[in-house]
């Protein structure tokens, strides 16, 4: 009885190799920088809530600055006692720290791209909630299988074929596996949708 298919890195390369019809040395040194920008063109392009993480944290008295979680990408929202915290600029946040009276966080802003900062500086210890999207773990020979290659192995093949024929320069094939590629995508963020909608209620995007 044969098993069901479960993409990993070996296979994948296998197929690139199978699809490409090319096992030339400098063709398969190049295969895993080819898969790495297909996951970076992936993950640029799909913000689906496979992606999506949740953080529990604190905020101690005078804390204005908060270190991002590892593989951070996109922050989605920030709750304080329940509460939301909003985004506001870097500017508005500096102002607000410096002239209003420690309290509860209200806002939130990027202050670079491994920190957040936080205003009016926080009177107490404060439980924060923070819901963002992640990159996930790259594939390589020790990673045989990250999100993408469990859930939309077809974009990973098609992106990685895609990224195959701009290095070989062939650009006759290129619009033939883009188009794979965007199909497989949109059949992504189509199912992702179904997941926002129940029978009586339908989430309203921003």
């Amino acid at each position: 009885m044969t098993s069901a298919y479960q993409m990993t890195y070996d296979n994948l390369v296998a197929d690139i190799i199978n699809y490409m019809e090319r096992d030339d040395a400098q063709f398969v040194a190049q295969i895993p920088n080819l898969i790495g920008l297909a996951e970076s063109a992936i993950a640029a392009q799909l913000k689906t809530y496979l992606q999506l993480t949740v953080v529990e944290t604190t905020l101690s008295a005078n804390q204005v600055v908060l270190n991002k979680p590892a593989r951070w990408r996109k922050t989605v929202s920030m709750k304080c006692n329940g509460q939301p915290i909003l985004l506001r600029s870097q500017d508005y946040v500096a102002q607000y720290q410096a002239e209003s009276s420690s309290g509860t966080p209200l806002y939130y802003a990027d202050y670079d791209y491994n920190n957040w900062a936080f205003a009016p500086k926080p009177d107490a210890t404060y439980p924060i909630e923070i819901l963002y999207y992640s990159e996930i773990q790259p594939l390589d020979s020790q990673n045989q299988q990250n999100l993408f290659t469990r859930e939309c192995p077809q974009a990973m093949l098609f992106g990685s074929l895609l990224q195959a024929q701009g290095y070989l320069k062939a650009m006759d094939k290129l619009p033939i596996w883009k188009q794979y590629y965007d199909d497989s995508l949109a059949a992504l963020k189509q199912e992702d949708n179904q997941r926002r909608i129940d029978r009586n209620v339908t989430v309203q995007e921003p």
